[in-house]
């Protein structure tokens, strides 16, 4: 029987695949055909297929018995590579599907649990120049037994910690995109997963959406099951309800949360999928996987065995989301860190404040609140009130206390520690996680009354939100427990004396927290600035805002966190630090570097690493406020540590905050910085104009928002887009180009802006670099910001200027002559490194020539030097900015602001100054007659093709026989800004064949670079 079903359909997709048109789908109905054969035998319900899959995240068909899927299949067409398909990332997604077959329609590869299982089995095989198909009869039978086989047996173990994150991160997409659906379909109506979705988005995430409440839920459904199940001692079995009974009483919500979960009414659509998962569960010995993965032996209850729930979390994310995992900046805190801070805060109580027993001193205000109360506001899975609660414990067990510690965690510890969190897994891992660390110390009251009732104070709520009114209890247990938790959130924000923040806020530069109260505290860090672009929405400044907060309201405090270290030297942070250092008495800045994007080393040259595993270079910030009456700024101190992660926790964990060497740093306005600054340098650097003050009318380069489509290397490539935005519709511009809208710019709006709006325009793309490109108007066209009013002065003969006005790599090389506007990444595409064009003339609508000099700056030239021309001046900065030891002797202070020039001080110095910054000008505008005299050869003709780039023995090749030859190593290497223009000229022709005027164009720069390093020793060279 079986036999004969395989042998028609084998005959019938042969007959189909012999036509050359036949795709994939033409299949399917013989392929359902075989499977209803194949699987009469146990009753199987229907068989579902794509028509209910559209997202394409699905497997093809799904294998319904009893309503349970117990099979899902992926079909690819006769012809398919299946070893590409198995490493493609769309398997990688299949993970979450405990059986998964993946077929070309005649060979079968099985997957359980996203790994291979078992032998492929073919049916047949294909000849693709013939386009038959021959049939292997003998694996007929096989292949219908193993399919039944397969779908009838899963419990395998799960053997390496990786595997199980893989698998959980598929259940929990799968879970994620059934919430999605379920949601916005009718029959999602009125359920109680709606209700749970609109009471969390009214009472604690304002600005909750589908989307984000479809991945919390999966995320804490998931690895709140799977923190169950470490801490389960019966290995034999694991279920829905099992998981409930483990979760404690210390948190109300949570228990609704597993009772929803374990209920009757729990969606049908997603009980498979978690019914799926605790049968992957209970063939796994979690905490066994746990020490395996972490290489560790430890009990589960112990500081390294929670410390693995944690980091696991990162494991799951990455394998869940990881865009999503970056975004949320979701990155556990190492140990020593945590344990660093904690210390420090321990000891600043008993030392700075009087508090004898630190962080366990249980002394109470008049009001009769406990004065040492402790906030992590952005509390993760928990690292830090874990860390709070053992040193607290370790201290009363060392007194020989022990006996007390029941009482003291519901009296002393429990109403003063508390966490907030708006990310529901972590929030459910930290109080899972908390309750069991609780319990190993022996408090094990959670679920009695002797003590009364006692719950963790860590919440669900987002920090940076301010709730005032109280929401009302609601119908159903779950949504009344959603509301308590608010409420009681609301009021540690609103009435508890909070004197101690603590934590590892996020880094997310896009910032969603964007909430009415939060911005508004924000606003005396932007105070009086007048820049034209405030980077000050950076999460992790708002969570030290918030904690500044609690401190001012308190009157005295301390907030110890480690954060990004950008504020502590940024320009635009300025008035936070001053905001800073009028709330706090002493503020202690220890440096902990590790900034890749910097490219920062060690002192000693060798490798300087991050703490974690980002480019953003952080600080331990500690802030003290002792004195509740304040009159004066506070006082700085800063110490560092440069080096391997390794060597930076081993001087956190062999330290105390008291035995760091500090730096008292002498600030000054209107900066104050916290990093130590050359104050003797400072002042006379101080003395001279800054290009801003001198140069009026200025901008940052153009944006396009998109240069490979609005910037051309040739006028002919430019125009061919122009008109198809002009002629061609929306989805074939789409289509053709590859565009996607994003907030910032989109199709539409750049197809109408040409429509009436544009000028075809040279600019200065990257160094000698000369793109053609178009100039408007209105920004948020065609070109995304045009920066049309300063622009327009350069669509006519003039001269720029181009430098930064801050720099976060190299020290400072940043200064380059332009005809033309310019693109904002013209000489640096580094992080803050955004190109400046100062041009030297403006006109009028008249088309009448202006200077754009300051005339005060340059009459206090003019006083010095005699009657001089807007060019001169010009050429004297542009001397001084090429002078070695300028920019040695004033480098700090070159990273933070647009560059001071000093007044010369003669006109004799001024004048040789004017000769060679001239020279510089010329060379650099490739309008020196010594460019043309060529330096390098050409020497080999071919295809002129940019294949590849090697200089070796003094000849740069640009393919296997091409290469110019006899280049400098010093030109080869030489560095403008952020780029060595020799190379990276050649690297954006990639692919491209370079043309008569290109060979001669590369070797005009190569001469120039190479009288560049000339000039600029004869500047230093002045007397």
């Amino acid at each position: 029987m079986i036999k004969d079903t395989l042998q028609n359909y084998i005959q019938s997709i042969s007959l189909k695949y012999s036509y050359d048109e036949t795709s994939e789908m033409g299949y399917r109905t013989d392929f359902e055909i075989l499977l209803k054969g194949i699987f009469e035998s146990i009753k199987v319900s229907r068989f579902d297929h794509d028509a209910r899959a559209k997202q394409g995240n699905k497997p093809d068909f799904v294998v319904v018995k009893n309503d349970i899927p117990i099979l899902y299949i992926e079909t690819k067409d006769i012809g398919i590579s299946l070893d590409k398909i198995e490493k493609s990332e769309q398997m990688a997604r299949y993970f979450g599907y405990a059986n998964l077959v993946l077929t070309d329609y005649v060979e079968f590869r099985f997957y359980r649990n996203g790994l291979p299982y078992g032998e492929p089995i073919k049916i047949a095989e294909y000849n693709k120049n013939s386009r038959t198909i021959a049939p292997f009869p003998s694996n007929f039978e096989y292949l219908a037994k193993t399919l039944v086989d397969f779908t009838q047996s899963h419990k395998e173990p799960i053997r390496s910690g990786k595997h199980l994150a893989k698998i959980m991160g598929g259940k929990a997409q799968r879970i994620r995109d059934n919430i999605k659906e379920i949601l916005v379909s009718e029959s999602g109506k009125g359920s109680e997963l709606i209700n749970v979705y609109e009471t969390i988005k009214r009472l604690i995430v304002q600005d909750l959406t589908i989307d984000s409440f479809a991945d919390m839920y999966a995320q804490t459904l998931v690895y709140g099951l799977f923190v169950a199940r470490f801490y389960d001692d019966s290995l034999d079995t694991f279920n829905r309800q099992e998981a409930r009974d483990l979760i404690p009483a210390s948190n109300p919500f949570l228990g609704h949360f597993f009772d929803h979960i374990a209920g009757r009414n729990f969606e049908k659509r997603l009980s498979y999928i978690v019914d799926e998962l605790c049968d992957v569960f209970t063939h796994a010995d979690v905490a066994k996987l746990m020490e395996q993965h972490f290489k560790v032996s430890s009990k589960k209850g112990t500081e390294r065995g929670q410390d693995q729930v944690i980091h696991f979390y990162e494991d799951f994310l990455k394998e869940y989301d990881d865009e999503l995992r970056k975004k949320m900046g979701a990155y556990y805190t190492p140990l020593p860190v945590v344990q660093f801070i904690v210390r420090s805060v321990d000891q600043l109580l008993e030392k700075e404040f009087g508090l004898a027993g630190g962080l366990a001193n249980t002394s109470k205000t008049k009001d009769g609140l406990h004065k040492v109360q402790v906030l992590d506001p952005a509390v993760g899975t928990g690292t830090f009130i874990s860390d709070v609660i053992g040193k607290i414990y370790k201290r009363i067990k060392n007194a020989g206390q022990k006996g007390r510690w029941p009482s003291y965690v519901h009296h002393d510890l429990l109403p003063r520690i508390f966490g907030f969190e708006l990310m529901m897994a972590p929030y459910t891992i930290a109080h899972l996680k908390l309750s069991m660390a609780l319990k190993e110390t022996g408090f094990l009251y959670f679920n009695e009354t002797r003590t009364g009732k006692a719950r963790l104070g860590i919440y669900l709520t987002n920090s940076l939100e301010e709730v005032n009114k109280q929401p009302e209890l609601l119908a159903f247990d779950f949504g009344a427990s959603i509301a308590e938790e608010a409420k009681q959130a609301s009021k540690i924000k609103n009435e508890k004396p909070i004197m101690v923040v603590v934590g590892n806020p996020p880094y997310s530069v896009s910032s969603s927290n964007k909430g009415e109260w939060i911005q508004n505290q924000i606003k005396v860090y932007k105070q009086g600035l007048n820049e034209r672009k405030i980077n000050l929405d950076d999460d992790y400044i708002k969570f030290i805002r918030f904690a500044e907060h609690f401190i001012e309201k308190n009157g005295s405090g301390i907030v110890v966190m480690i954060t990004n270290n950008s504020f502590i030297d940024g320009i635009t942070h300025r008035q936070m630090r001053k905001h800073l250092l009028e709330t706090f008495d002493d503020i202690y800045i220890l440096d902990l570097h590790g900034n890749s994007k910097k490219k920062e080393t060690a002192p000693d040259g060798g490798k300087d690493e991050n703490v974690f595993d980002i480019q953003q270079g952080v600080s331990i910030n500690i802030f003290i406020r002792k004195n509740t009456v304040k009159e004066e700024l506070g006082t700085v101190y800063h110490t560092e540590l440069y080096g391997k992660r390794e060597l930076k926790f081993d001087e956190l964990n062999t330290n105390n905050m008291k035995s760091f060497r500090w730096q008292k740093l002498n600030y000054s306005k209107p900066y104050y910085f916290f990093i130590p600054r050359d104050n003797k340098s400072e002042a006379q650097y101080s003395l001279g104009f800054k290009i801003d003050e001198l140069m009026i009318d200025y901008n940052s380069g153009i944006q396009t928002k998109n240069d490979s489509l609005s910037i051309k290397f040739d006028e002919k490539e430019l125009c061919n887009v122009l008109d198809d935005f002009l002629l061609k519709p929306i989805n074939e511009l789409k289509a053709k180009y590859s565009l996607k809208d994003t907030s910032g710019w989109t199709v539409k709006k750049a197809k109408k802006s040409l429509e009436k709006d544009y000028e075809k325009a040279t600019i200065l793309y990257r160094p000698f670099d000369f793109r053609k490109s178009i100039l408007q108007k209105q920004s948020g066209g065609f070109i995304g910001r045009s920066r049309y009013k300063t622009a327009k002065h350069l669509l006519q003969e003039n001269l720029g200027l181009v430098t930064v006005r801050q720099q976060s790599t190299f020290d400072f090389q940043h200064v380059l002559a332009t005809r033309f506007m310019i693109e904002s990444g013209a000489i640096s595409l580094q992080t803050k490194e955004w190109g400046y064009v100062f041009p030297l003339y403006l006109y009028g609508e008249d088309g009448k020539k202006t200077s754009n000099l300051n005339p005060d700056i340059v009459s206090e030239i003019e006083e010095a030097v005699d009657k001089t021309t807007p060019e001169d001046i010009f050429d004297y900065i542009y001397a001084v900015l090429h002078s070695p030891s300028y920019r040695e002797k004033y480098k700090e202070f070159l990273k933070i602001d647009f560059p001071r020039i000093p007044y010369p001080s003669d006109k004799k110095t001024f004048q040789k100054l004017v000769s060679l910054g001239k020279e510089l000008r010329l060379l650099h505008l490739l309008e020196s007659p010594k460019v043309n005299t060529f330096i390098t050869t050409y020497p080999e003709s071919g295809s002129d093709t940019v294949e590849r780039l090697e200089f070796k023995d003094g000849n740069v090749y640009i393919n296997e026989t091409q290469y110019f030859g006899n280049v400098p190593k010093l030109a080869w290497e030489f560095w403008i800004g952020g780029y060595q223009p020799a190379q990276k000229w050649l690297k954006d022709r990639k692919g491209r064949i370079l043309t008569n005027q290109d060979i001669e164009h590369y070797q005009k720069i190569i001469v120039t670079l190479y009288e560049t390093d000339v000039v600029m020793k004869k500047i230093d060279g002045i007397d």
